[in-house]
């Protein structure tokens, strides 16, 4: 499993950083999924591997434009380089609207179905083919949401002891097994849970839109690999401009993932301010004072690899 940051910037592109959008992919699987669109995330996303004919799921934290300017456009593309398999979003439904009646206004015609789902009224998690994903409500000045996202497709062992235990003999009906299908077997029917397991713990990953309150995350850490949130500014600069920016600085966050004995933070969505040679230097400071686990400051196209483990 593989989280690429397209972008890493808050509000406004520099020399250094285009804005938000996270690509997630996973093993074995050609299709992907992608967190956020800022303006010139299709550009960011041509100096990847990544397809945007593969592209499946799109999540948008929330309406602000560094978060979703680039979908327009972007849709538009994935539709030219032959996309013509279902698009699941999953947004606001004031985004979802934005997003229709662009491609409307501009007369685009998609070659997919793009099937909208309204974050704001997902109180479940959603399954869908390539994952599951599980929103989290944020606190923003505009309504803002953070997805678990949790790998689903993961190839079956067969519990081999248990097979032969049952005097059920080695044949095509182990494949048919370890595919999860249920099989026929002599007199009865071998249920595929029953007699598989999987390979490896399923990979989980959240990521966050804008978010004043880490706080808000703490019943979804339990199970986590990788927590992505924003540190738009340092601690001092954030207490001085005022919490009604509505986001959180490195040293609050940082203190949060310690609390809650996060494996892995990412920290993204830096302010312009601190774009530059060196200029990241006192976010980081504020960041490895209160956090002492895998500690990640986003560049962009930056890759990270969460790794297997066992059950």
């Amino acid at each position: 499993m593989q989280i690429q940051f397209l972008g890493t910037s808050s509000g406004s592109p520099s020399r250094y950083r285009n804005m938000s959008a996270v690509a997630v992919s996973f093993d074995n699987a050609k299709q992907w999924l992608l967190v956020d669109c800022a303006e010139g995330t299709q550009h960011q996303i041509l100096k990847t591997n990544l397809s945007p004919a593969k592209l499946a799921v799109i999540c948008i934290t929330h309406i602000h434009g560094d978060h979703c300017y680039g979908l327009p456009g972007l849709l538009s593309s994935m539709s030219l380089c032959g996309r013509s398999e279902p698009v699941s979003l999953i947004a606001p439904q004031k985004l979802i609207h934005f997003i229709h009646e662009s491609l409307a206004l501009t007369d685009v015609k998609l070659g997919f179905d793009l099937i909208c789902h309204n974050v704001e009224q997902l109180n479940t998690p959603l399954s869908l083919p390539l994952c599951q994903i599980e929103p989290i409500e944020l606190k923003h000045r505009v309504p803002s949401f953070g997805y678990k996202i949790t790998e689903t497709h993961i190839p079956k062992k067969l519990k081999i002891d248990k097979l032969k235990a049952n005097n059920i003999e080695s044949g095509p009906h182990y494949n048919a097994l370890q595919k999860g299908h249920d099989v026929a077997y002599k007199d009865k029917t071998l249920i595929a849970k029953e007699y598989t397991y999987d390979s490896w713990r399923p990979r989980t990953v959240v990521i966050c839109g804008d978010n004043e309150r880490p706080a808000k995350l703490t019943e979804y850490l339990s199970d986590v690999d990788l927590l992505v949130h924003e540190a738009t500014f340092t601690h001092s600069d954030l207490l001085r401009l005022g919490m009604h920016t509505g986001h959180s600085d490195a040293k609050r966050v940082s203190e949060f993932a310690q609390k809650h004995a996060v494996a892995r933070l990412a920290l993204t969505h830096f302010s312009v301010r601190y774009h530059g040679p060196g200029m990241l230097e006192p976010l980081k400071r504020e960041a490895h004072e209160h956090y002492h686990g895998e500690l990640y400051f986003a560049e962009d196209l930056l890759c990270l690899t969460i790794p297997k483990q066992g059950l």
